[in-house]
């Protein structure tokens, strides 16, 4: 992961300045199509102080003597050049500042595309749900996934560790609760730790193994506790 996350956040914000770049230059092309071409009076002598351009000047007038002016293609006016110059250089900088951090990088990835979790599955009012969750948040915390990455976060700069987590997922469903760990853990473990905490509530609990994509499937959040946010 730490391979694809330096290679996204590497090419990522040279795709999208070579995007406004191009998208800058047709709007470019297409206003200058509009504008009048220049039209510019030539003198009876070369203005250009070498001898040799002056002779051939001369030499250009003897062959035409009706030309009198030359047309020119429109030239592109400073503004446009300066704004399409901060579009492209904010496009950048942009991106590289909205690009995340490693860690942050593989849990969008992974709650995108999926990773194996234990699901608990819980029966219980609506109303005793939360209260349920703050009894056994001691113990969904410690099924969280520590991510840790290792890499420059400039190209001369020393390498430094960052740290992430990849979180617990609650889902209610009416009278179902359901809790999908961030990573697979020992059902018997942990089934006998939440009973212990939740043992006044006499919920029952199944669970079982599967593959858990919280950003494609409907209504999964992330779980801190209440206390702690």
């Amino acid at each position: 992961m730490l391979g694809w996350y330096l290679f996204v956040r590497t090419v990522l914000p040279a795709l999208l300045g070579g995007a406004v770049a191009m998208l800058g230059a047709r709007v470019i092309n297409r206003r200058l199509a509009r504008l009048p071409p220049r039209v510019i009076a030539l003198s009876d002598d070369s203005l250009l102080p070498s001898p040799a351009a002056q002779r051939r000047y001369r030499r250009l007038r003897r062959r035409n003597p009706g030309l009198d002016s030359i047309t020119l293609p429109p030239k592109v006016p400073r503004s446009w050049i300066w704004l399409a110059a901060t579009a492209f250089i904010g496009t950048i900088s942009l991106a590289v500042y909205l690009t995340p951090d490693g860690p942050r990088f593989q849990v969008m990835v992974e709650s995108l595309v999926g990773y194996p979790s234990t699901v608990i599955e819980v029966r219980a009012p609506e109303e005793q749900q939360l209260r349920l969750l703050d009894t056994c948040t001691p113990v969904l915390l410690q099924t969280v996934r520590p991510i840790t990455m290792r890499y420059r976060r400039t190209r001369t700069g020393n390498p430094v560790e960052v740290h992430g987590v990849l979180p617990v997922q609650v889902r209610r469903r009416g009278t179902l609760l359901q809790v999908a760990t961030a990573q697979p853990v020992d059902v018997a473990v942990l089934r006998d730790a939440l009973r212990a905490c939740s043992a006044s509530s006499g919920a029952a609990l199944t669970m079982h193994a599967r593959i858990v994509a919280p950003w494609r499937e409907w209504g999964w959040q992330p779980w801190v506790g209440r206390r702690t946010r």
